[in-house]
């Protein structure tokens, strides 16, 4: 586990997680009874959605001749991650390449709860990018783990998708924006990221947006990440000229933001129309 995730640490938002359970009740898990939300599979009691009690953002920087051995390996993890019959914990796994260094890269990957991750790592997918690793094929990596059930409301972690281990078009234009909020502005926060995440998933206002969430720091509370990916700067563009951005935009303004880092991504240059999860 730690070659990709590193050790593993349990937010103090999470509720206690259950064993392993078996695929059969993985898949009951996926249909949100009432009795699984209770043993830890977190469903939206407003959307209706899952929410991923265990999310990591691996960024890898790898050595220039090895790219395509990366990017295969990554295609195998994905192409298991997202297959519901193999991995039906995993809720989404991306990869995406930095706009500013090409041999920078992002694995996004969320999974229903931290028995998910432990079963992801026995697959052959996670093999395969195991046994890259191990062949001395990165530079470095950094983890950051994260999670989206102690969010209220359920809408933090946008449902839906593709269906198995579907790939929507490419994204020419996606980040990743790290941001710390004061004390005692968490709530308001919270206010305008669902005005915002609400209002990017909505095709008829902003249709070049095709993924938004929101996601909280295992290890701070005050800290959050959004994931935003669009077909092209020209739909970020628009993004940003909408109501529910300048919700956004008015909550920064008041100073309720301590810090702010932006990371610039994209899948348009990974060859094969894989990267990307529809």
């Amino acid at each position: 586990f730690w070659l990709k995730h590193g050790p593993r640490r349990r937010s103090p938002h999470q509720r206690p997680l259950p064993d392993l359970p078996p695929p059969a009740m993985f898949c009951c898990c996926q249909q949100s009874t009432a009795s699984n939300v209770d043993a830890g599979c977190s469903e939206s009691a407003t959307d209706g959605s899952l929410q991923p009690a265990s999310v990591v953002l691996v960024t890898v920087n790898v050595k220039p001749e090895r790219v395509d051995d990366f990017l295969e390996a990554a295609r195998l993890d994905s192409s298991t991650a997202r297959d519901s019959a193999i991995e039906p914990g995993c809720l989404r796994f991306d990869c995406l390449r930095s706009r500013e260094d090409a041999n920078r890269f992002v694995l996004y990957e969320a999974y229903l709860d931290d028995a998910a991750v432990d079963h992801h790592r026995t697959t052959d997918g996670f093999k395969a990018w195991r046994a890259f690793k191990e062949s001395d094929g990165l530079v470095d990596q950094t983890v950051l783990r994260l999670e989206t059930t102690s969010i209220p409301g359920g809408w933090a972690f946008q449902g839906g998708g593709a269906g198995d281990g579907a790939a929507s078009s490419s994204v020419g234009c996606a980040v990743i924006v790290s941001v710390e909020v004061n004390a005692g502005r968490v709530e308001d926060f919270l206010q305008a990221m669902e005005q915002d995440a609400r209002g990017s998933r909505d095709a008829s206002i902003d249709p070049g947006c095709v993924r938004f969430d929101l996601l909280r720091r295992q290890d701070d509370p005050q800290k959050f990440i959004f994931f935003e990916c669009f077909l092209d700067d020209d739909a970020m563009t628009k993004h940003k000229e909408t109501a529910h951005y300048k919700a956004w935009a008015a909550f920064k303004a008041s100073g309720g933001i301590k810090s702010q880092d932006v990371v610039r991504l994209e899948t348009a240059s990974i060859p094969g129309g894989w990267a990307f999860q529809g």
